[in-house]
């Protein structure tokens, strides 16, 4: 009997921790970017490109980032907020009233490129 309680309690504890676990990073961001502008670190305007093509090319069906859903009331406050990393660089996102903005910020060298597009946000 003893046994059998301890095998209950074990498999309630892994269950519990397997849905809080999942839940803590539901929610997906895929931002579609359709320009790129590229300035200096000094603050010099180096170019601006709105070519679909090749950003098409570079990410494909959009970027795809985890988002903990903790992060998802910041969509409501209307003010950027850093919502993760990847290869390229660092994710920022804003909420508003035609949708999710998203801009993707890198830094190479001397230039930093910030691509710019719209996201959408995922859950399951």
């Amino acid at each position: 009997m003893k046994m059998q309680k301890k095998s209950i309690y074990l498999f309630f504890l892994m269950g519990c921790s397997t849905l809080f676990g999942t839940c803590a990073s539901a929610a997906t961001v895929n931002c579609t970017f359709m320009s790129e502008t590229t300035i200096s670190k000094s603050g010099v305007w180096i170019k601006s490109e709105a070519d679909f093509m090749k950003l098409l090319e570079m990410f494909g069906d959009g970027l795809t980032l985890p988002l903990e859903n903790a992060l998802l009331g910041n969509l409501d406050s209307g003010q950027p907020f850093f919502a993760g990393s990847v290869d390229r660089g660092k994710v920022f996102l804003m909420g508003g009233d035609m949708g999710i903005e998203g801009k993707l910020i890198e830094v190479l060298g001397d230039n930093i490129t910030i691509y710019d597009g719209m996201c959408n946000i995922g859950f399951g």
